[in-house]
């Protein structure tokens, strides 16, 4: 048997986090983790596409890996030909399909704490449900990221760049 609870095990409880819509989370995902997939020609899409694993954040990494290795029913999401609303509900359908009803807990963020502290048989605490996943936030974490990468692999560049002139004048030097 495949599927979600064959990997984790037949206890596992199943915590699917769901949209309002499937058009919601395709706009969302679609300008954050699989922004790629807004490109409008295929050298954008690759260059976005190299430039995005390079320095894609572990977190997405792993949203990768659960959703089969970048690909979700043998589909790219971050293929500007895709269509992300198909995908997510394709997924939906399929953690629904998989995972047995008291092991699952469809769960939409702006419900709050309750559904999910009830599923997981804890106390509900008495602070507001966090919200710390928007899009802008997204949007300004990468930048920053991608900025403190593309100046690392720089300082190398430059660092191999100085050796490489310092060893040929060296060489001519003593030549």
């Amino acid at each position: 048997s495949s599927g979600i609870n064959a990997e984790y095990g037949p206890s596992a409880n199943v915590n699917l986090t769901v949209r309002d819509s499937p058009e919601a989370w395709a706009k969302s995902a679609g300008s954050t983790m699989f922004s790629c997939n807004s490109s409008s020609n295929w050298f954008s899409w690759k260059l976005k596409r190299s430039l995005w694993d390079t320095f894609e954040p572990p977190q997405i990494q792993l949203i990768h890996k659960i959703m089969a290795d970048k690909k979700v029913h043998g589909v790219d999401p971050n293929n500007p030909k895709t269509d992300l609303a198909q995908m997510y509900t394709d997924w939906i359908n399929r953690v629904i399909e998989t995972v047995p009803a008291e092991k699952l807990l469809i769960f939409n963020v702006k419900e709050g704490w309750k559904p999910l502290c009830d599923f997981l048989g804890v106390p509900v605490p008495d602070k507001p449900f966090p919200r710390v996943n928007s899009s802008a936030s997204f949007k300004e974490k990468m930048t920053a990221r991608i900025k403190r990468q593309v100046g690392v692999l720089l300082m190398k560049f430059l660092l191999v760049l100085t050796i490489g002139v310092g060893a040929i004048a060296m060489l001519t030097y003593v030549a």
